[in-house]
């Protein structure tokens, strides 16, 4: 079976200068940035936002300062933790929760949810999906990898968000990620996914946008957005874990109130 194409902006989001994509929802702003437009250089050309890549550190920070910028705020208000491939999602509920500038001060989880104005919650990706909720007073921005994504991890990022203070219908928005057109796995990721049917498997591919769209209907989402842009295929637009055996830049999800 041929693999469906997963290369087009949806409508409803708008493509950005750095290559990534914007989507203005009531009350909040969800977006997904792509490599163009930063600091950095090399491998890690050039809107790395990887605080744990081998990037000069210099201009990562740098690259936060733009991304927070974009948002209106300063750096020190990026609400994110340290990505382990788990299911935990952090409520942010008061600025002793921040990181701020001290890497030490970053805690594990793959994802984070609040209901603090002028406070993006971000994860970072490089084929991973990155996922927005959005619901009433509150936003969560969540990293969802096949393992996460099997384990809950989308899941939680529902709970966290009612626990952050989100009331009423929750949009949910899928951003650029590794797609059905290359994302080849082998027969675990396959079998992990198979419980959600057959609309996830394309032949040696899986579609992991799908899968996220399935479990986050059955979470209680009404209404789910999709990217629908590979990260693997688009190397002018993205970093890709995969495409680049490791060596690469992150670019972000960040959600915030508006």
């Amino acid at each position: 079976m041929t693999a469906p194409v997963h290369d087009t902006d949806p409508e409803g989001m708008l493509r950005t200068p750095d290559g990534g994509l914007l989507c203005a929802l009531p009350g909040a702003t969800v977006r997904f940035t792509g490599r163009r437009g930063g600091a950095s250089t090399g491998a890690f050309s050039s809107l790395n936002l990887g605080t744990w890549t081998a990037d000069d550190p210099a201009a990562v920070a740098e690259n936060r300062r733009r991304l927070a910028a974009g948002a209106g705020v300063g750096p020190e208000r990026l609400a994110q933790a340290r990505q382990v491939h788990g299911t935990d999602v952090l409520v942010v509920a008061g600025d002793d929760d921040l990181p701020g500038a001290r890497l030490e001060r970053v805690r594990e989880a793959d994802g984070t949810a609040t209901a603090l104005p002028a406070t993006p919650c971000v994860v970072l990706c490089a084929d991973c999906l990155p996922v927005g909720l959005v619901a009433d007073g509150a936003v969560a921005m969540v990293h969802a990898g096949w393992r996460g994504l099997v384990g809950g991890v989308l899941e939680e990022g529902m709970r966290a968000l009612r626990a952050a203070g989100g009331t009423g219908a929750v949009t949910a928005v899928v951003g650029p990620g590794a797609g059905p057109c290359c994302y080849e796995v082998g027969a675990e990721v396959h079998e992990a996914l198979a419980p959600l049917g057959p609309s996830v498997r394309h032949g040696d591919h899986a579609d992991l946008p799908e899968a996220a769209r399935l479990r986050l209907l059955a979470a209680g989402a009404e209404e789910v957005l999709i990217a629908g842009v590979c990260t693997i295929c688009r190397p002018e637009r993205f970093f890709s874990h995969r495409r680049d055996d490791g060596t690469t830049g992150r670019q972000a999800g960040a959600a915030w109130l508006t």
